[in-house]
């Protein structure tokens, strides 16, 4: 397929009319303004949830919580003297669940319930709930029993998280805006152990020291000894005698080689004849 009619494969996004076509200023129409930080912080809050959206500051529930965990818990230090435990069994027992019955009026079931005396807060200690069901016969089921065990573990657990994110939300800090440590808090000092030498690398093979403990590269090679059977042979002598003997006999062999041979210049004299 040639290039030409590749081009027209697509169709124009802009399709001209028949009657007419477009002029320049009219193209201003169907352009866009430029996007602003606005326009982004508007499109941001239409797409997303006020709920699930983030917010710069923190609300006022959390200011709240934060402002609540700076303060001790308003427990009173004198405990009401004419406090009496049976104060919502005698309301039950005068007044029962039904307050809107005939001949009863509201105003007199409120009167009732005043003076609210606050109790003493009280102090478990290790008489907790989990040990008076262990101890006590509450439950005859064995199996309930340890659901009820169980379950009140788990929730002693769940318990101490709550009060460790309760003290996490404002730690103790000192001066210089640390936070402090827990009180049984031990602090081990760092033992520092040095890393351990490596050794000495050997020399170079080709270098050597000398008396005065300095390192030369030699010139030469090292030399080899002479090998030698005098020390180790049994019969040195003897075998010294016959390659002497060897030795002459090949040199009188070459004498007499060099006697019989002609010489060149007598050579080429012959041919020539």
């Amino acid at each position: 397929m040639p290039t030409v009619e590749e081009e027209f494969l697509l169709k124009d996004v802009h399709p001209h009319l028949s009657g007419f076509t477009p002029r320049p200023v009219e193209k201003l129409a169907k352009t866009k303004p430029p996007c602003q930080l606005l326009d982004l912080d508007c499109q941001h809050f239409l797409n997303r949830s006020t709920k699930t959206s983030t917010h710069t500051y923190p609300c006022v529930q959390y200011q709240l919580w934060l402002e609540a965990g700076k303060h001790d818990p308003p427990f009173p230090k004198n405990s009401d003297t004419n406090y009496d435990s049976n104060v919502w069994r005698n309301f039950r027992r005068n007044f029962g669940f039904q307050t809107s019955s005939k001949g009863r009026k509201i105003s007199d079931v409120i009167a009732t319930m005043y003076p609210l005396n606050i109790p003493p807060p009280s102090q478990l200690n290790d008489h907790t709930f989990d040990r008076y069901i262990k101890e006590t016969a509450l439950f005859k089921d064995e199996n309930r029993k340890a659901m009820a065990i169980k379950q009140i573990q788990s929730d002693l657990q769940e318990f101490r998280k709550l009060k460790f994110k309760t003290e996490a939300r404002n730690p103790p800090i000192d001066k210089k805006g640390k936070i402090l440590p827990p009180e049984n808090f031990k602090k081990y000092v760092h033992q520092y152990f040095p890393l351990p030498t490596p050794p000495p690398s050997p020399p170079p093979p080709f270098q050597k020291t000398d008396m005065f403990g300095q390192r030369y590269i030699p010139r030469s090679g090292p030399g080899l000894w002479k090998l030698s059977h005098k020390l180790n042979h049994p019969e040195f002598k003897r075998l010294q005698e016959e390659i002497n003997k060897r030795r002459i006999m090949k040199e009188e062999l070459r004498k007499q080689m060099t006697r019989a041979l002609p010489s060149p210049v007598s050579f080429e004299d012959v041919l020539r004849e």
